[in-house]
Parts: C-alpha cells; sequence; structure tokens
C-alpha cells in the first residue's frame, strides 16, 4: 500500500466532516475512547497537554504555542485541524510530520484491528487516535490540542487535568451542532474548562465572556485574560489578538513548575510560522498583482477580513471565491464589497456548493462575476485579467485554500 492508497482510504472510508459535513459528525465521545482502546490508550503516556478551543484563532494561537515552546527547547507534539494539503499536516512534532511509510504502516495495522473489534470510526477519531500514538511513540514533552469543532463533545477533549486550557474569540459558526446563538455556542466550547486547570480567554463578546466565566468559576478555575497585541505590517486582523493571546498562555504555563528552566519570549517575537492559509501573501501574479490568500469562512472571520482589505493600496479587487452547502453562503455574501470582480468556483470535495448555485447567490446579492468548475480555472481568470495594481483575494474555505496553495507548489 502506497501512502496515497492508505490516505484514500482514510477520505473514502470512513465518515469524515471536512468532505461529507453533517453525516459524518458524532454527538459524543464513544467513538474516541473505543479507538482511544484498540490503540492501547496512547493519552495515557502524554502528561503534558495544552488544550485551545474557539470559533477563529484556535489554530494560530495552538500554532504560537508550539512554536515558542520549541524555541525553548522543549519536544512539542501539535495537533491541529483541518489540513490544507497534506494529511500529516494535522499532526506534528517540532513542525515536522510523520514519515508517509509511518503512516502506511499504522493504517495497515490499525485496519485490522478496527475490523475485529467491530469498529467503524470517524475520520477525526482515527486521525487524532493516530496522532496520540505518535507523540507517545516520540516521547514528546508536551502535546497542544487545537479542538476540531466545538469543545464539550469534541474527540480532543479526553484530558481530565490538561496543564491549560485556552478559549479564543466566539462567534457564529456550525450552528447546526452547537447551538443557534453566542451563548449556546459558548456553553459548549466551555466544555473544554476542567476543574482546577487555569484557563486563557482571548478576545471575547460579552455575552461569551459570562458563559465561560461562569463554568470557570464553577470548576474552580482561574481565569487569566489576553489583550490585544499592536498590529504590525500586514499581518492581518486576526494576529494581534492571537499573538496576545499565545503570550498570555505561555505566561501562564511558566509560572508552573512545567515553566521552569524556560523564559517567556517577547511578545513581538512569537511567531504563527507553520500556519498556512491565514492572511498568507502568495507570489504575485505574472501581471505584478498581488495575492492574498485566506481561508475565513464564518462570518465574523469574513467581516474582520473584508475590513483589514479594504484598507490595503490597490486599484481594482479580484475575489476567488468559493464556498460549502452547509454554510451561511447568503450571509458571506451579503458582506462581500460590491466593488469587486468576482470569480465563484466549486472545490473538489461533495460538500462543495456549485459555483453556478453560488453565482446565482451572488446576482441575489447585487455582486457581478463568473462562474468556473474548478478552482484552477478561477485562478486562472483572475490572473490573466488582473493588472500590475490590482490584489487578488483567495477567500471562502480551507479547500479552497488548499487547492490554491497546491497550484502555487506545483508551478514551482
Amino acid at each position: 500500500m502506497t501512502y496515497a492508497e492508505a490516505t484514500t482510504w482514510l477520505f473514502q472510508q470512513l465518515p469524515m466532516f471536512q468532505r461529507q459535513g453533517a453525516a459524518a459528525y458524532k454527538a459524543d465521545l464513544s467513538g474516541t475512547w473505543r479507538v482511544l482502546d484498540v490503540f492501547g490508550r496512547p493519552d495515557l503516556r502524554l502528561d503534558h497537554v495544552i488544550h485551545v478551543a474557539g470559533t477563529n484563532g484556535k489554530g494560530s494561537v495552538c500554532t504560537a504555542i508550539a512554536n515558542a515552546l520549541q524555541a525553548e527547547g522543549k519536544r512539542v507534539g501539535l495537533f491541529t485541524s483541518p489540513h490544507l494539503e497534506d494529511f500529516r499536516e494535522r499532526m506534528r512534532i517540532n513542525g515536522a510530520m510523520p514519515d508517509e511509510q509511518w503512516v502506511v504502516a499504522f493504517i495497515q495495522r490499525s485496519r485490522s484491528n478496527f475490523e475485529s473489534a467491530g469498529l467503524t470510526p470517524s475520520f477525526f477519531e482515527w486521525a487524532f487516535g493516530m496522532a496520540l500514538v505518535w507523540f507517545a511513540e516520540q516521547g514528546v514533552d508536551v502535546v497542544v490540542l487545537e479542538t476540531g469543532m466545538g469543545g464539550r463533545l469534541d474527540s480532543t477533549n479526553i484530558f481530565p487535568q490538561p496543564l491549560l486550557t485556552v478559549i479564543t474569540n466566539i462567534g457564529l459558526d456550525h450552528q447546526q451542532f452547537l447551538g443557534d446563538d453566542i451563548r449556546s455556542i459558548a456553553r459548549e466550547k466551555a466544555g473544554i474548562i476542567k476543574d482546577g486547570v487555569p484557563l486563557v480567554i482571548g478576545r471575547m463578546r460579552p455575552e461569551a465572556q459570562s458563559v465561560l466565566l461562569e463554568t470557570a468559576n464553577r470548576f474552580g478555575a482561574e481565569v487569566y485574560y489576553a489583550g490585544v497585541a499592536a498590529r504590525a505590517g500586514e499581518d492581518g486582523p486576526h494576529w494581534p489578538e492571537n499573538r496576545a493571546t499565545a503570550h498570555k498562555a505561555l505566561q501562564v504555563l511558566n509560572a508552573m513548575p512545567f515553566g521552569s528552566g524556560w523564559e517567556v519570549p517577547r511578545l513581538e517575537s512569537i511567531t504563527k510560522r507553520g500556519h498556512a492559509g491565514r492572511w498568507q501573501w502568495l507570489k504575485p501574479a505574472p501581471s505584478g498583482a498581488r495575492i492574498l490568500l485566506d481561508c475565513a469562512h464564518n462570518l465574523d472571520g469574513l467581516i474582520r477580513t473584508l475590513n483589514a482589505i479594504e484598507k490595503l493600496a490597490f486599484d481594482r479587487l479580484r475575489l476567488v471565491f468559493g464556498a460549502v452547502n452547509d454554510k451561511d453562503v447568503r450571509g458571506a455574501l451579503s458582506v462581500m464589497p460590491s466593488a469587486g470582480t468576482f470569480y465563484f468556483c466549486q472545490a473538489q470535495i461533495p460538500r462543495a456548493m456549485p459555483s453556478k448555485v453560488l453565482l446565482t447567490h451572488a446576482a441575489d446579492a447585487g455582486l457581478s462575476g463568473r462562474d468556473f468548475p474548478t478552482v484552477e480555472r478561477a485562478l486562472a481568470a483572475a490572473l490573466e485579467d488582473s493588472e500590475p495594481l490590482d490584489l487578488i483575494v483567495v477567500l471562502g474555505s480551507v479547500f479552497i485554500a488548499g487547492e490554491v496553495l497546491a497550484l502555487e507548489r506545483d508551478s514551482g
């Protein structure tokens, strides 16, 4: 079995929310516990865990914490989701992914174990368990975990006493699973708060913060508030608060026995290096036009991203945009700049909204553009149409971002 064959089996045979949506969602942790039992309970060999939840920013915060701890000599396991190009992006140790052959051997060995046990885990349960096995085998000093969705019922929520929990910005996303309002969603995120475990909270709506504080008080969890760092250069609208949240988390960790022997880095030295697809500048178009990639896809993230884009200097804005069927596409289109030229596309996944349907919704929102059957053709058209002082922005979903990054890599 090759690596491509192994990962194809994972994607096609297991229920995968990233590709299928609601059909792959499991609303309890029983499946996760059964997977961990089959894998030999790797969680019991991982003593130091930092658990991060939130609607926007949690991946950047996880990456920033992991980078800082690595710089201080720690061997850091980092679990994030989703991946953009390569399945192995979900699990890294000091920035390095597992070898392809290790993944193949693990899948071959584990398939028969699950078949013998009569189990069909979800893709996320399998990937999470695989990451923990690898981290335990490699003897990491600490694991930084990003929740997949929510918190209370997320597969990552199996550690009873992490070192620290962190909750970033909370907004409206995945309402069909987490609830229709901010308070309901905050209650799900608050599910990662544990007895006596410190909690760092990032920039937060008051109604979300009150839910978190109520839960923290009930569990005796001391709360630490992160500020917002000053913005520097073209680092994007979300990074200042995410950097400040990561910095506060590191300060809290440093005050623990775990933090002895290392120093908290300066705020301005904290980096999210390795976290692709978030306010990422790509190489310029042949015309000289600049290209910005961002996988903001919920309304909160899109509004802040678009507001930041408006402050950039350009002659004409060209937007390559695609979405998935289970997102608030009409809401997203309602905040798009009417002066932009749109190139609507669809990623190569079952959840993708057909580009022609997207074009119809866009017309209803007063937006003009063309539809393309693939991301590659939409981007090519934007590049061909662009002038030297134009700005090309790729938005809409992690799937669109992943395909664009693959195209850039293949083009050299």
